[in-house]
């Protein structure tokens, strides 16, 4: 199919590539969902513009402005949140209230955003590849949140998030043949054809066209489309279909018996489906004219070429990998697949610090996590049976390194539990009476008791004609008990140092050598690649910079082989 297909050269065009990982920013949305009660708006049933800002920012996008809802596209974070429900995995109430006979819009009164967590966990325990073709298939068969919408729901008349060409005017939608065409079987069978495409080489979409006109022209439009609609009107192949020159008053529908019909209809559907699901959801990358368009609306040929990644073939083909991830002795762990792998980020997040999420510019996913003490001390405290190094070999599926496995056993040693109260006092005393054993709340040694009520506990001491002594403690240390007092507390007196005995050590010198990187897409390629030589390495994520041992410079020099397809690496 590919040799029927115009190679081009995307120098002259203006090449788009979408940046955003849908299902990272789906999990982001679920997560701010779960963690603040979102109230949606009473007219609209939007997300209020605070929540929304607060979103942007967890997203890393620009926030949306206070007239958006003039714009004809959706906004991000509204396209993610109609797509969560359509997976099910929130809710909130779609319906509303008339309130009142001289409403003439529902309102939502309380209506607040509800994640489903028997649906998120099955969710969560999906491989990445399974998430990723159940936003598909989402995407796919959704459906219209506004009534009366279903039959422009679709390429012709909606726009996509990060789209740039028009639609065709939606009247008339409704009636004709538009309400009977099967558009999640168009799709499919449109996306079937691009699997077919080699990875990575640039297309010319007329020739796309071209070859479904010739071989599939009634892919779009069944050859047996009904002559009247559901009311019983006539109606021609291509009605709903109308053209102007900018001015709505000169609309006409295309001619079905023109010889460029198909270009003007399907070929116009083509261009539009391209930059919908298979862009939305980085499958592919698009090319558009430089020249502003001039000819009649809506656009036609504007999107000029596309090509298509392995991320997608492999999806199509069912065959994405498990997540692979790398250990290295510098403590850093690499986190590579092809779809977005939140439940190991998950899992990783719990112990280290997240250093770098580069793209590897094919849509793949590349994570760069470092362990660090406190984290996994904490995690241990929160799961003190939890093995930190099995799990570690269970995800990398080999044995860490011998210097890390040592390092996570002395951490462990840190993550004893404890337990912190407040508005409580240590009460030490040899003998507790009975007067003071209804204060006690746990004695925690044979002479230190956990009281309540300090207060009363101290004024019952002294009317049992006991001395007791008082110690209150400041913010920022502990209060040293007297000098005098009988206690096995810290008392007042000088510590006296210790002489210090100089003892021997022998140092190795290690020799470091740093490489900066001038951007980010080779910086990227060169750190994916060392992991994968298994080279260790430490980096600099926001100067781009590179640090390995002298020792390992036939590594690095191999890496640099690797990618000189891609770079032409000049070490100065």
């Amino acid at each position: 199919m590919s040799s029927m297909l115009t190679p081009i050269d995307p120098k002259p065009l203006e090449v788009i590539s979408n940046n955003r990982d849908i299902l990272r920013d789906l999990f982001i949305y679920l997560d701010y969902a779960h963690a603040h009660s979102i109230k949606r708006m009473t007219r609209t049933n939007g997300i209020p513009r605070t929540d929304m800002i607060r979103l942007a920012k967890l997203l890393g996008i620009d926030p949306p402005e206070k007239d958006d809802w003039m714009y004809a596209r959706p906004y991000w974070i509204d396209f993610i949140d109609n797509l969560a429900l359509s997976l099910h995995l929130v809710s909130y109430d779609l319906q509303g209230e008339y309130r009142g006979y001289s409403s003439s819009d529902a309102s939502f009164i309380d209506n607040y955003v509800s994640v489903n967590e028997a649906q998120l966990q099955k969710f969560l325990g999906l491989l990445p590849i399974e998430q990723e073709k159940n936003i598909l298939d989402a995407l796919n068969r959704t459906k219209s949140l506004q009534r009366y919408d279903d039959a422009s729901f679709n390429e012709f008349f909606h726009y996509g998030p990060y789209g740039f060409l028009d639609t065709f005017d939606r009247w008339g939608s409704g009636t004709g043949i538009m309400p009977t065409l099967k558009f999640p079987e168009i799709r499919m069978f449109l996306l079937d054809i691009l699997r077919k495409c080699p990875a990575g080489q640039w297309f010319s979409t007329e020739s796309l066209i071209a070859y479904l006109k010739t071989n599939f022209p009634y892919f779009l439009i069944p050859q047996s489309a009904p002559k009247v609609d559901r009311w019983g009107n006539p109606t021609s192949r291509y009605a709903n279909f109308h053209e102007s020159n900018q001015i709505s008053e000169n609309e006409k529908s295309v001619p079905p018996d023109a010889p460029d019909a198909f270009e003007r209809v399907e070929g116009r559907y083509v261009e539009r489906f391209l930059e919908y699901i298979p862009f939305t959801m980085r499958f592919v990358d698009v090319a558009y004219s430089r020249e502003p368009y001039k000819g009649v609306s809506p656009s036609r040929g504007f999107l000029s070429g596309f090509r298509v990644n392995e991320r997608f073939i492999r999806l199509m083909n069912g065959e994405g990998a498990t997540p692979k991830v790398t250990i290295q002795p510098n403590f850093d762990i690499i986190i590579e697949s092809d779809f977005y792998p939140v439940s190991v980020i998950r899992q990783i997040t719990t112990l280290g610090e997240q250093m770098s999420n580069p793209n590897n510019g094919h849509g793949a996913y590349v994570g760069i996590f470092q362990l660090k003490k406190s984290a996994v001390a904490t995690r241990l405290i929160q799961e003190p049976d939890l093995d930190i190094s099995a799990l570690l070999k269970n995800l990398s599926g080999r044995d860490l390194p011998s210097n890390v496995q040592i390092e996570l056993e002395e951490w462990a040693g840190h993550a004893d539990q404890f337990t912190l109260y407040e508005g409580f006092a240590l009460l030490e005393t040899a003998n507790i009476s009975l007067e003071v054993e209804k204060f006690r709340t746990e004695k925690i040694a044979p002479t230190i008791n956990l009281v309540r009520n300090s207060e009363e506990v101290y004024s019952t001491l002294e009317t049992l004609g006991q001395v007791p002594m008082r110690i209150q403690h400041r913010e920022w240390d502990f209060t040293l008990v007297s000098e005098t007092a009988i206690s096995l507390f810290p008392r007042e007196k000088p510590v006296t140092d210790a002489p210090k005995i100089a003892r021997s050590v022998k140092v190795n010198r290690v020799v470091t050598i740093s490489f900066k990187f001038p951007d980010n897409e080779s910086f990227d390629a060169i750190c994916k690649t060392l992991a994968e030589l298994r080279c260790p390495f430490q980096i600099d994520t926001q100067a781009h910079i590179i640090s390995i041992q002298q020792k390992e410079q036939a590594l690095f020099e191999e890496a640099v082989s690797k990618l000189a397809d891609t770079f032409l690496f000049e070490v100065e």
